[in-house]
């Protein structure tokens, strides 16, 4: 008897969907239904996904349509012809290369290079390059804001004092001049892609996995309960309808939704701390997510012509800060912002033609830019993307976007927005700060004197004081005490939002005191380099510069001691925080200027005598930093690091506290290697050790 024919074979009961005898792998893994066209199915099409049927091992009997089969024939045949075609013109085209004069000395040729990898391994400062060459140079400006300028002073000042030129983890001083300057290294090339992260990207590029339906719900739910609260540009109930369409039907999803979704849930995945898998575990499958993300958008990134886009790349730039991978962070705040400019998400006239909910969308999502920008600028010592005169809109409100949202209640959503909007208005000043103090981080011409630097930073304080009273009730600041009781009063609360945002907003003031006060404090470095300061500039510094400097002094402790008893806990206390690179970049800044504030104390005699005294137990608390860190997140790469670097300090600088705990010099982690020159989350870690000269 013959084998039924395929017709009969894959026949099913009237009013049915054919069913056919293979799907391919992404409606497999999708569990979608395939029509089973080949060479690429109807899904895969629609999609730009590469349509692969894998048959199973036990499937001997899989019926090859015979179609297929003489298509696959006729394509052989003519990839054959172009193959002979191909090689006669090589022939030709090798003849009259010979023939030609070589270029001379001097003259270019066009390149033609490939969009930069973002995705790329984590080399030293710019893991952008695919191209390998006998040696590379990376380098980068880091101006008078960044931490690399201030250890520049403190290390000047260290090894003028010290005779015997301890070794410190800081730049030489011969790479980095004045107040910032390019930090390079030669290093080797980078690892070809089949020894680097990279390879074995392609597969991401067509074929974009997701976690099983509860998963990624439950991933949805904890990004908009963490980084969907501080920052609400995406709007979640659009949102969670686009991924119930995409449920019911994955044909009908865009490229940027899905690329959004991917970059969502490496956002989720990373942040994640208590109670979750260790930092190794998350920050690998974050970068599956990333990477997805990444190349799902690659042109529509350069295009940036939907608002769908500019929040891909505003999520991107936000996760980028806490990875090794400082200049793509850069490069991406670089590509939203022009995105941005370009949709008219800045113009009050442009979002005119909009609904209400897209204009408090747009609206959102460029105040979201503004924000990120404020916090590059600062942490890179970079010049602003964004003018303050260009950002001229009304604050974000409530009304049009409407309440009876998903994940929380009317209340939470209203605090969320009085949060998002106390944040703008903070970093207003914070580029104020910039501005006044920091010459925009421009690096051109002299720096202020004792005289200009006090009398600004009076201005500013005034302001940032002004801006505190205005702060509604339940964002008041908090102190160490205050944020005791309010946990006490918190134990019965499911999830205390109001809190975790009381806490975050102190951070973030307590950190915009320490910028402003800095400069004060570097003032004092500076002045033990220097034969001697004007006796004016020097009689301001003794009677002013103190209490500026305790000023960041106690700001930097207030730092500490929150983190600390956060992450001291066990329970929801740290789900408190916000996202660990956040917490990272306080405690370590804050720690820097305690250590150089305890060394102007030590040696500058006009300090012993100055009747404004600092704070108790200073010394105690770079330890009580490096105890910080020890708890903040175990087994992470870039959390040792820091850790190990302050280490070092207190060894060298002899501040050894009482405390055991602070005191105990930990070991690094696996793989840990200072072999590299780089830039650690944002800017504010070098991978490598250098010698003060």
């Amino acid at each position: 008897m013959e084998p039924p024919s395929d017709q009969l074979s894959l026949q099913g009961p009237p009013g049915k969907r054919r069913r056919v005898a293979l799907a391919c792998d992404v409606c497999r893994t999708r569990k979608s239904r395939c029509d089973g066209i080949r060479p690429q199915c109807g899904m895969c099409k629609d999609l730009g996904f590469e349509c692969v049927y894998t048959p199973p091992v036990t499937a001997t009997n899989v019926i090859v349509q015979k179609d297929y089969l003489q298509d696959l024939e006729s394509r052989v045949k003519s990839l054959e012809k172009n193959l002979t075609a191909m090689r006669s013109d090589l022939s030709g085209l090798a003849a009259q290369v010979t023939s030609r004069s070589t270029p001379s000395e001097g003259q270019l040729e066009p390149c033609h290079e490939p969009l930069a990898d973002l995705a790329g391994p984590e080399d030293p400062i710019d893991a952008m390059g695919a191209v390998t060459f006998a040696d590379e140079e990376d380098c980068g400006y880091f101006g008078p804001s960044s931490n690399i300028a201030f250890l520049r002073h403190l290390s000047r000042a260290v090894s003028h004092r010290e005779s015997n030129q301890n070794e410190i983890n800081t730049p030489r001083i011969d790479q980095i001049v004045y107040d910032g300057g390019f930090v390079s290294a030669t290093r080797p090339p980078s690892p070809l892609s089949g020894s680097t992260p990279t390879a074995g990207l392609a597969g991401l590029v067509t074929n974009p996995t997701l976690p099983s339906s509860e998963e990624t719900l439950q991933l949805i739910r904890r990004y908009f309960y963490d980084t969907g609260l501080l920052f609400p540009y995406i709007h979640p109930p659009t949102f969670l309808e686009t991924y119930d369409e995409f449920k019911n039907n994955a044909k009908k999803v865009r490229r940027t939704w899905l690329g959004l979704l991917s970059i969502m849930l490496a956002m989720a995945k990373v942040t994640a701390v208590s109670g979750h898998a260790p930092a190794e575990t998350r920050i690998k499958e974050s970068t599956v997510y990333y990477r997805q993300a990444l190349n799902l958008c690659r042109g529509e990134m350069l295009r940036g012509t939907t608002l769908e886009v500019v929040q891909y790349l505003l999520l991107m730039g936000q996760y980028l800060q806490g990875t090794q991978k400082s200049i793509q962070a850069w490069t991406v705040h670089g590509l939203a912002v022009k995105a941005a400019l370009q949709l008219g998400l800045h113009s009050k006239d442009a979002s005119q033609a909009f609904s209400p909910l897209e204009r408090e969308i747009r609206k959102r999502t460029w105040f979201g830019c503004v924000v990120l920008d404020r916090t590059l600028s600062m942490t890179f010592g970079r010049p602003p993307a964004i003018p303050d005169s260009y950002v001229q809109l009304d604050l974000p409100v409530v009304d049009s976007i409407g309440q009876g949202q998903p994940f929380v209640d009317d209340k939470t959503i209203r605090h969320t927005i009085q949060f998002f909007n106390s944040t703008i208005t903070l970093y207003k000043q914070m580029g104020n700060i910039i501005d006044q103090v920091y010459g925009q981080n421009l690096g051109c011409g002299p720096g202020l004197s004792v005289g200009e630097t006090v009398g600004r930073v009076l201005s500013i304080e005034n302001q940032l004081f002004s801006w505190a009273m205005a702060l509604p009730e339940s964002l008041r600041q908090l102190t160490l005490q205050g944020l005791r009781e309010e946990i006490k009063q918190s134990e019965n609360q499911p999830r205390p939002f109001s809190l975790k945002f009381r806490v975050i907003l102190t951070l973030r003031y307590l950190h915009v005191q320490i910028l402003l006060h800095r400069p004060i404090l570097v003032k004092f470095l500076d002045a033990s380099l220097a034969p001697g300061l004007d006796p004016g500039q020097e009689r301001i510094l003794n009677e002013i510069g103190y209490s500026s400097m305790n000023k960041c002094v106690e700001s930097a402790m207030s730092i500490i001691d929150i983190i600390h008893e956060l992450v001291s806990a066990t329970a929801w206390q740290r789900d408190l925080l916000g996202a660990w690179w956040y917490s990272l970049y306080y405690t370590f800044n804050a720690a820097l200027v305690i250590i150089g504030a305890t060394w102007v104390q030590r040696t500058r005699q006009s300090a012993q005598d100055s009747p404004v005294h600092q704070p108790a137990n200073i010394e105690l608390y770079p330890g009580h930093a490096v105890a910080t860190l020890r708890r903040l997140d175990t087994g992470n790469r870039m959390v040792d690091r820091c850790r190990y670097y302050l280490e070092q300090l207190i060894s060298v600088l002899r501040l050894q506290p009482e405390d055991p705990i602070g005191t105990a010099m930990s070991s690094l982690t696996p793989g840990f290697n200072f072999s590299s020159f780089g830039i650690e989350c944002g800017e504010f870690m070098l991978d490598d050790l250098f010698t003060i000269s």
